[in-house]
């Protein structure tokens, strides 16, 4: 009975990660963009656990390592999206009103949907 409970909770949903969230960029061009349609154009972007959800695009984040002296976490990404697949370092760190998603050559602000 026990191992059956110690099974049961292990297999159960992941654990939040430090980004867990429903985003869209600090733009203009974004202020309008729907916080309930997760991927899609026009729709917000989203971290839950280690999977980061951008528009028409999934990334796995593998690899955590926490950056020393800052709220931020560099992972590996390994994503898919309009039928292809590709990989690259990627840092996620904690801003006042959402997090910053930053990239090889670019830094891009999202703010938390509310």
């Amino acid at each position: 009975m026990r191992l059956t409970l110690v099974l049961a909770t292990l297999a159960g949903p992941a654990l939040a990660g430090p980004f867990d969230g429903i985003y869209r960029p600090d733009q203009p061009f974004a202020e309008n963009w729907d916080c309930q349609s997760v991927g899609q154009e026009g729709g917000a972007l989203s971290v839950q656990g280690d999977i980061y959800t951008g528009v028409e695009n999934q990334c796995r984040l593998t690899n955590p390592v926490q950056v020393t002296g800052m709220d931020a976490v560099l992972y590996d990404a390994e994503c898919a999206g309009e039928g292809e697949t590709y990989s690259y370092r990627l840092m996620l760190m904690r801003l006042p009103d959402g997090i910053a998603v930053i990239q090889d050559g670019s830094v891009n602000e999202l703010l938390t949907c509310r």
